[in-house]
């Protein structure tokens, strides 16, 4: 089963069988941009760079937070929350792109957690792929928890609008360019976090036997 604490060191917070993720701090953030451009430069949706790892302006800040999932020893996935605390109001990337549905479904009065950058690795694709993406997503729902976080939202190709909506998610826009990145997305939000956990929870055991093609794509 999912734990329900989401810690704040760079120790284990989700472990199911041979998985467990942590929060990616110091060198392990390398694994994480390399990972990032793996999986996305293999898909063709980011420029090739000689550096071999997707950073962007977000991932300095101080809201957010990557999180790397590891099968036994091997790194395999990856997924960065950024936080919009009403308090601090630091900017998260989906407000560049879809501030006016932000504002009319979710509001700028509580806080919410943008979930992005979210990656399975090309090597790891029909390995065990389906089980990785439904720990990482719980592992940022319990993230959004400890927050106190009012809703989540996440953009995502068209394409993937249905993995999202069985966890809970509702399309709140039209498609429209996300930063960074060479496809278009829609913005989904969850306001109902605690039945997302719970659903994630409740298949987390099964998930590994789905061969559903809608569970397995590499990046959003």
């Amino acid at each position: 089963m999912l734990t329900t604490a989401i810690q704040t060191q760079q120790t284990q917070q989700i472990q199911h069988n041979d998985y467990y993720s942590v929060i990616a701090k110091g060198p392990m953030l390398d694994r994480v941009y390399s990972m990032r451009y793996r999986s996305y430069s293999a898909e063709g949706y980011i420029a090739e760079n000689s550096s071999q790892k997707f950073i962007d302006e977000y991932d300095n800040k101080p809201n957010s937070t990557c999180f790397l999932l590891y099968h036994q020893n091997k790194a395999v996935g990856s997924m960065r929350t950024c936080v919009f605390d009403s308090h601090d109001r630091l900017s998260v990337p989906v407000m560049e792109v879809f501030d006016k549905e932000i504002r009319s479904n979710i509001g700028y009065d509580s806080t919410f957690v943008e979930v992005n950058k979210f990656v399975i690795d090309p090597s790891f694709q029909r390995k065990g792929g389906v089980e990785a993406r439904m720990l990482l997503v719980g592992t940022v729902v319990e993230e959004a928890i400890r927050r106190g976080s009012s809703s989540i939202v996440i953009a995502v190709r068209p394409a993937h609008v249905r993995f999202y909506k069985m966890l809970g998610c509702n399309q709140i826009s039209e498609a429209k360019s996300y930063p960074h990145l060479t496809f278009k997305t829609v913005l989904m939000a969850c306001t109902d976090i605690q039945w997302s956990r719970n659903f994630i929870r409740s298949k987390v055991d099964v998930v590994e036997k789905c061969d559903d093609p809608v569970l397995n794509y590499g990046s959003y």
